[in-house]
């Protein structure tokens, strides 16, 4: 996959998915550094990227919708130690399939992950 880990995205989370194979970009590492939520998604749309964030605000379907980007996965794993919540999103994005991230809002909580699609009223 090819991932935009925004700032907030601890580092050894970046670094994992870097040894599992995927090209990340990180925001904090490149000229994005600091640019409001709008750009980021604006970057991803144009090299369709996965964004990957710990912001609850990329949720939000009807702002960032994740059918016209690779997808956007939110961590919303709280209040836990760094390393607890590497090992739970690693737990966790290890089962999901690949394929199903394409397009749509992943929420990978401690609990396990859940796949929202957007849906366009007709």
């Amino acid at each position: 996959m090819r991932i935009l880990a925004d700032e907030n995205v601890f580092e050894p989370i970046i670094h994992l998915l870097r040894q599992k194979g995927h090209e990340v970009i990180s925001v904090r590492d490149s000229d994005l550094s600091g640019m409001p939520d709008d750009f980021i998604y604006k970057k991803a749309i144009t090299k369709c990227l996965t964004i990957v964030t710990m912001d609850k605000d990329f949720s939000r379907m009807a702002r960032f919708r994740p059918d016209r980007c690779a997808g956007i996965i939110v961590i919303k794993i709280y209040r836990r130690s760094v390393s607890e919540t590497v090992n739970l999103f690693l737990q966790h994005f290890e089962k999901l399939d690949k394929k199903r991230i394409i397009g749509n809002l992943v929420i990978i909580n401690p609990d396990g992950a859940r796949i929202r699609s957007y849906q366009t009223e007709a």
